[in-house]
């Protein structure tokens, strides 16, 4: 039986237990992308550059890691394939901030793919943002930040893939894997076109 000291205590103790919130989840392991499909672009060369997007007020991305910028460069290394003879592309970072408020964490992330004659012409880009955001007692929980990057950068992953292969079709190389893993070399392009996606 318990003693009276201990008895006093249960109520105290079931308290605290009751106070303490559940961490957010996040998928165990680092974040990347690699067991997706690649998406190989008939270009020599893809360049992710490391520039970031200034700091907003606010913004704690700088606490977690891989920090939000990092996060999208993550995605760009891991999808995108050059698998062609000529040109380049270049992806940037265009949004990467996570901003916590009184009792909210907003997360913004964005990318631009270019893409580059030989020449150093652009011929085409696309553009991909995500938006998430959790508020009250969600955005208290432990861990609270890093679930949402995580959920951002997945949103922001089927984004990019889908408005890349809206505007880059003619860049975007289908072909299958062989039996060691690796992508045969792309036909040589029919011609070149260009799409930009509406702004708005």
């Amino acid at each position: 039986m318990p003693t009276r000291r201990a008895a006093l205590l249960l109520p105290l103790l079931a308290a605290a237990c009751a106070g303490q919130q559940e961490p957010a989840f996040v998928p165990p392991g680092p974040m990347r992308f690699s067991h997706l499909t690649p998406l190989p672009l008939n270009v020599a060369a893809i360049e992710v550059t490391e520039a970031s997007p200034p700091p907003q007020i606010g913004d704690v991305g700088a606490r977690l890691s891989p920090m939000p910028a990092e996060a999208v460069r993550i995605m760009g290394r891991d999808r995108l394939l050059a698998v062609g003879a000529s040109g380049e592309g270049h992806f940037a970072v265009t949004h990467a901030a996570l901003v916590q408020g009184r009792d909210s964490l907003t997360c913004l992330v964005g990318c631009r793919l270019e893409i580059l004659s030989a020449e150093g012409q652009r011929m085409g880009f696309v553009e991909a943002q995500s938006r998430r955001a959790v508020s009250g007692t969600d955005a208290g929980r432990p861990r609270a930040a890093e679930a949402l990057l995580r959920n951002a950068m997945d949103d922001l992953n089927v984004e990019f893939e889908f408005q890349l292969r809206r505007a880059l079709r003619d860049w975007l190389v289908e072909v299958t894997p062989g039996a060691d893993g690796t992508l045969p070399a792309p036909p040589p392009p029919a011609g070149v076109t260009k799409e930009e996606l509406p702004r708005g």
